[in-house]
């Protein structure tokens, strides 16, 4: 009969390591690198978040855009009567004009102005400028919905920043990757006093890395499994069980809320959806529109006939609107009212998440730890063999 090792006792805690260690790594392969490192196309890794930004994106931003925010909503809701912002503004672009009727438009005429006159110029200015501001933002709150793309902001800001979708993951997912690392603990302590006793009974070369390679994969795959399912909670006897990001729904929906607001659906992100590509067109069409009208306002006024003739407004108007259409759009302030709505954003994004059910809530997350999950689990398994042979090579004598 073989003399008895001792340190076969090591086994539960060496398995427990194993699953520590391959879910630890299942965590950071998950993420990191977010750049490729080593030999393309395959001598190397990039994290499988980085790597599939594109693709897990799509399933992300559609979450956001069908089930999660409603644009028309959002817009259309939106008040600016007390603003500070619009009153920045209005009172910015009516000392614009105020200044444009005193050295361009008519300097003669309002240097042997009245003060009276000057300051029914004023007063009629910035009535002007504020219903041309309320106007403007007013209506592109009701067609919000025809020129914002909430789908394109999130997928630009995410594949911009392959990092940021790691990011969201680890703000609102942080609990679920510690529970990876840690089960594989308990759980690889679990297995390894099965396979202490498996080895004391029967102590051949293989068992150690074929029983490393059970504890790494099955580890990595139950705590990928555990996060997530089961969906519905289920009694089993004295114990209430269901997935441990499902649990955590209304916590998650305010850190959910809180970094889509303020990484990705941000002002300047929506500025630059506005300003740039098919959404420029329509937003400019309604600025050009409300220059139009603001210039009739003072075409009408017999006061402001009286300092500047038709024909020096009419020339007046056109500089504007050359202005309106050469000037960059991302520095407008009505535009940066309009788009600086991360309070209500954020409101609506975790009422929405909050009203979820479990199947809808667990598809936030899943897909993304879904993506090349086989290739983790796998990697656990292979990880584990190794330090199995190791076991066997340093702790009982080699093969």
């Amino acid at each position: 009969m073989a003399e008895f090792n001792p340190l076969v006792f090591c086994i539960p805690f060496i398995a427990g390591f194993i699953g520590w260690f391959t879910n630890w790594i299942a965590v950071k392969a998950m993420l990191y690198p977010v750049r490729f490192v080593g030999i393309p196309p395959v001598l190397g890794w990039q994290g499988v978040v980085p790597k599939n930004t594109e693709e897990l994106t799509v399933n992300f931003s559609q979450l956001i855009r069908d089930k999660l925010l409603d644009v028309e909503k959002l817009f259309s809701e939106i008040s600016h009567d007390d603003s500070e912002q619009v009153k920045r503004v209005v009172e910015e672009v009516s000392q614009e004009i105020v200044h444009e009727f005193s050295t361009n438009l008519a300097p003669e005429s309002w240097a042997r102005a009245r003060d009276k006159l000057r300051g029914y110029i004023n007063d009629l200015v910035r009535r002007n400028v504020r219903r041309v501001t309320d106007e403007i933002l007013e209506r592109m709150s009701r067609e919000a919905s025809d020129f914002i793309d909430v789908d394109a902001i999130v997928r630009q800001a995410m594949v911009e920043d392959r990092a940021l979708l790691g990011c969201v993951m680890v703000e609102i997912a942080g609990p679920e990757f510690k529970f990876i690392e840690r089960s594989g603990l308990w759980f690889g302590g679990l297995f390894g006093v099965l396979q202490m006793f498996v080895w004391i009974a029967y102590p051949a070369g293989w068992v150690l890395p074929a029983a490393g390679f059970v504890v790494g994969y099955v580890t990595n795959w139950l705590a990928m499994t555990l996060i997530f399912e089961p969906r519905q909670p289920k009694q089993i006897g004295p114990v209430r069980v269901q997935g441990a990001f499902i649990k955590r729904q209304r916590e998650v929906a305010g850190k959910f809320a809180d970094v889509i607001a303020e990484r990705v659906l941000t002002g300047d992100n929506l500025i630059r959806h506005l300003t740039e590509g098919p959404s420029r067109e329509p937003v400019m069409e309604i600025l050009e529109d409300q220059v139009e009208t603001s210039m009739k306002e003072y075409e009408r006024d017999a006061m402001v006939g009286m300092l500047v003739s038709k024909d020096k407004l009419a020339e007046g108007k056109q500089e504007l609107l050359d202005r309106v259409r050469n000037a960059d759009m991302a520095q407008s302030g009505a535009l940066h009212a309009f788009a600086n709505q991360s309070d209500r954003i954020r409101t609506q994004l975790q009422d929405s998440l909050n009203e979820l059910d479990a199947e809808e809530f667990g598809g936030v997350l899943r897909p993304v730890f879904q993506k090349d999950e086989w290739k983790l689990v796998l990697a656990g398994g292979v990880i584990g063999a190794g330090i199995g042979a190791l076991q066997v090579i340093f702790l009982f004598g080699g093969f």
